[in-house]
């Protein structure tokens, strides 16, 4: 979930901010050194470095739900996910206009925008391969201000997705709503010891508290894929180095169902693995920046697919 709602933050500091997407980027990495010295262009930075229970919102009481009978359900938990925003630039003046646009657009969302969110769930659509929900989603986000919670609850009631794809969609526009706030002086104090943990000089930054559901009740049905990195150096060139990274995901077809038996290759590559029983596969060795994979059914048919390196995810829907 907190992948989907950086989508989301991220559409509203863009869209809602004014803020060129092809000028200015808007990333959730931890600033070290070397990553802040990487930069190429203007950076809004989002560091998530503290989760943690908050108990004020903690309800006791069990919500029934009456369907032929009454079962009773885990109230969800509420926990605060705590970004430093920061703003890079070459210039001083132009960060102190990114984090001061950045500043003014933050507080006006004590909720995320249904249009941002929207955006959020085109993007989880077309990841899955469901091009026509994206095309939905992608119309309710241009709509701005016009769209509504109850407009998105609706599409999602009409759509046809598989069900991993309809929880992660839930999970943005369920209640209790996602909430944010900018904290105060006292609690953004603690960004002090940040900066001193990544043994950096402070920056002007501050401290935003995303406040999520965690549903007691959820079920977990698919797979946990985690990007690896290994950087490779050559021997007779110290300042040379080759990044590979090991990914995993699953392969299913347009209904949402695992396929079996699938093979997985990088394309021009010598790797290849078989999907289990669950979809699921795993591919070491491959290459940062952008992978090509080969995706060959049991029957011979041949998919080609394309993912950034790292990525969000690495699942592959067929026809």
């Amino acid at each position: 979930m907190i992948a989907d709602i950086h989508l989301a933050i991220r559409h509203m500091i863009l869209s809602r901010g004014l803020i060129p997407a092809d000028e200015v980027e808007v990333r959730f990495e931890r600033p070290t050194k070397e990553w802040v010295n990487s930069l190429v262009r203007p950076t809004i930075n989002l560091y998530l470095f503290d989760i943690d229970e908050n108990v004020e919102l903690r309800q006791t009481n069990m919500p029934v739900m009456r369907s032929g009978g009454a079962a009773y359900r885990m109230p969800a938990r509420r926990f605060d996910l705590r970004y430093m925003v920061t703003a890079f630039a070459t210039v001083a003046a132009d960060e102190h206009l990114l984090i001061y646009r950045v500043l003014a657009t933050l507080l006006r969302f004590p909720t995320l925008p249904p249009s941002s969110l929207a955006a959020a769930m085109a993007i989880i659509a077309g990841r899955e391969g469901y091009a026509a929900e994206e095309a939905r989603f992608a119309a309710l986000a241009a709509a701005g201000e016009r769209t509504t919670l109850g407009d998105l609850r609706s599409a999602l009631a009409s759509i046809e997705v598989g069900s991993a794809t309809r929880s992660a969609m839930m999970a943005l526009v369920d209640e209790p709503q996602v909430t944010t706030k900018i904290a105060s002086a006292e609690e953004s104090q603690r960004l002090l010891d940040v900066w001193n943990a990544l043994e950096q000089a402070p920056r002007a930054s501050l401290l935003y508290v995303v406040t999520v559901p965690v549903d007691l009740d959820i079920v977990i049905d698919t797979p946990l894929v985690l990007t690896r990195m290994l950087r490779v150096q050559q021997r007779a060139d110290a300042g040379t180095s080759t990044e590979f990274i090991r990914i995993g995901g699953a392969v299913r077809d347009h209904t949402g169902a695992p396929l079996a038996g699938v093979t997985v290759a990088i394309e021009g590559g010598a790797i290849e693995t078989v999907t289990d029983s669950e979809g699921r596969y795993a591919l070491s060795h491959v290459p940062a920046g952008k992978a090509t994979l080969r995706v060959r059914r049991p029957d011979g048919r041949i998919h080609m697919t394309t993912f950034a390196t790292p990525s969000d995810s690495y699942d592959i829907v067929l026809d």
